[in-house]
């Protein structure tokens, strides 16, 4: 990847996370402190994550915004804002691209584990954030529920990205194999439940 590219996804990622953490903020400005880890957490490295994992099998990856996803996430987070006063979340921002340049791209194994280091990401993030909030923090401090929101949206969003529904990951992983991909929405679901 030339040095434009890597400035292009750079700025790509940080759009997209200007967007998820006004709307996850409800656009409330006194939120945004609580916000920032929750998403970059969730977000950017749950992608980074997609990104190394197709490196690592020899494909050229890199994140890229989808600007109709983006205006639509904003419009959707405005409209809900204005008639029922929370912003709902609906975002398809963008997503890794991924490319082979010198082979056939049909390696089910390499792509399942590439969509499930994603959602993988987010619940390793989420259980620490939980656990670490519930075992070790004073409830209801600031740094409480930084990391209380942390978990219930990464682990949220691992929970979302696993459904069996194309495009998302959960699709991806569950054509490769069954079995960790029932382990995976399984342990999001209920570590979502319990911390």
């Amino acid at each position: 990847m030339n040095p434009l590219s890597r400035q292009q996804e750079l700025e790509d990622l940080l759009v997209s996370f200007v967007v998820l953490v006004f709307i996850f903020s409800n656009f409330e400005a006194r939120l945004i402190p609580y916000v920032i880890p929750a998403v970059l957490t969730a977000f950017v490295f749950h992608e980074l994550a997609h990104r190394q994992v197709a490196r690592k099998y020899g494909y050229v990856a890199f994140y890229r915004r989808w600007d109709m996803g983006i205006a639509l996430a904003l419009g959707i987070g405005i409209l809900t804002k204005l008639t029922t006063g929370q912003s709902w979340v609906f975002a398809a921002l963008g997503a890794v691209y991924i490319y082979a340049p010198y082979q056939f791209w049909d390696d089910r194994e390499a792509y399942g584990r590439i969509s499930l280091s994603g959602p993988l990401t987010n619940i390793a993030v989420g259980t620490a954030a939980g656990l670490i909030a519930r075992y070790y923090l004073t409830p209801y401090t600031m740094p409480w529920a930084v990391l209380r929101f942390t978990a219930s949206i990464n682990l949220w969003l691992a929970f979302f990205n696993l459904l069996p529904v194309p495009p998302l990951d959960g699709y991806k992983v569950l054509r490769w194999n069954s079995g960790y991909w029932a382990v995976a929405i399984g342990a999001a679901y209920l570590l979502r439940s319990v911390l």
